[in-house]
């Protein structure tokens, strides 16, 4: 390992205060440590999940697709930490043991975008969101599959998620959990105008395609409840399989089930 780039929390005096703490263990292990997005053998993100899925983003954006992406290690410092596994306590035994003994990688599928006026195209690790950017107010849109109607539907928006994304927003919508190894995506409807509609789990080596039928200028694509992308015009929301992963860096004694019982107090009573 030759290079270590380092996201923290943004305003996060701990999250700081950690970083520098972790950029210099590796200078003195004779490594590299940067706090700027770019080719890296790991990249570790202090805060919570909204801060992994920004440095997903950032390097996304300074690494070119057709070379991969580091790995991520999450150290939790947020309200959840869904994502950053690692606490702060453990991270230089969780970097020791790695450095030693080779990280524990998972790998995550993204999703391809494409949407807006110019149709940028946009990678995204959670999910996407199409709805109005104003008062609540419904639309109307059909969705299709590789070229197939699915349906029509009235709702206040739609969300196609990963299964990394299947326990964010699509899950408090009524969307299933998907376990991260299932190599499909969900298209969950946002309060939907009618009984009949649900969430679907469809093959991610399709396409879904969200065209809004409503007539308004106030279409908006929200990319990982980070950023958004206006489709006043052109309200048509591609998406597909990135060609892109995300290898999420998970610690040795924690796993998916224990992730969903202790962080979603899953299968509890009472």
């Amino acid at each position: 390992m030759n290079n270590v780039i380092i996201f923290t929390k943004t305003n996060d005096s701990k999250a700081k205060s950690i970083g520098n703490d972790i950029k210099a263990f590796f200078e003195k292990q004779g490594i590299k440590a940067s706090f700027k997005a770019g080719k890296a053998d790991l990249a570790i993100v202090i805060g919570g999940d909204g801060t992994l899925l920004g440095a997903v983003r950032a390097l996304c954006e300074a690494i070119p697709e057709e070379k991969p992406l580091p790995p991520v290690l999450g150290i939790h410092t947020g309200s959840l930490g869904f994502l950053t596994e690692s606490n702060v306590n453990g991270w230089k035994a969780a970097i020791k043991r790695g450095l030693a003994k080779g990280f524990i990688i998972e790998e995550r599928s993204m999703l391809s975008v494409t949407a807006g006026e110019n149709k940028g195209k946009y990678t995204v690790l959670n999910d996407v969101v199409v709805n109005r950017n104003s008062v609540a107010r419904i639309i109307d849109f059909d969705v299709y599959y590789n070229g197939e109607f699915v349906s029509n539907t009235k709702a206040d928006g739609v969300i196609i998620s990963t299964p990394t994304g299947s326990t964010a927003y699509s899950l408090a919508a009524g969307g299933p959990i998907l376990h991260p190894s299932i190599p499909a995506f969900v298209v969950t409807p946002v309060s939907p105008h009618t009984l009949t509609n649900r969430p679907i789990v469809v093959a991610d080596n399709g396409v879904i395609e969200v065209k809004v039928k409503t007539i308004t200028d106030d279409i908006i694509v929200t990319l990982d409840g980070q950023t958004g992308v206006r489709c006043s015009k052109n309200r048509r929301v591609v998406v597909k399989k990135s060609k892109r992963n995300l290898r999420l860096v998970r610690p040795n004694d924690i796993t998916y089930f224990n992730i969903l019982r202790n962080k979603l107090s899953f299968g509890k009573r009472g």
